[in-house]
């Protein structure tokens, strides 16, 4: 794995603040590599890996999580027994989750 320095360096001043970090790019552009160096970064500043939720919706694992409500419900479940804060991975969301299912909170 490549580590992309200058991404991480433009990432990091975000990491553990309270706002939701979206990577969008082209297809195989680094976006799934981006997630993973990201993990690295806060493991390498003692955040606990048991603190992450990590979903793939390209692995078939996953398929039971087709619409927002039963995302929502596995997030509630997993993260019922993380002590501290929770760290939400979500990648190829758009396989699983259709846009118009997903509702800003005002």
């Amino acid at each position: 794995m490549i580590k992309r320095e200058k991404y991480i360096q433009k990432i990091r001043p975000f990491i553990n603040k309270d706002l939701i970090k979206v990577l969008t790019g082209m297809r195989r552009s680094g976006k799934s590599v981006m997630l993973d160096l990201i993990k690295k970064e806060l493991l390498s500043s003692e955040v606990d890996p048991s603190q992450f939720i990590s979903i793939n919706f390209e692995n078939m694992n996953y398929t039971h999580l087709c619409d927002a409500v039963s995302l929502h419900n596995e997030i509630i479940k997993l993260s019922a027994s993380i002590k501290g804060k929770t760290y939400l991975f979500f990648d190829e969301i758009q396989v699983s989750i259709p846009l118009t299912e997903v509702h800003p909170v005002r």
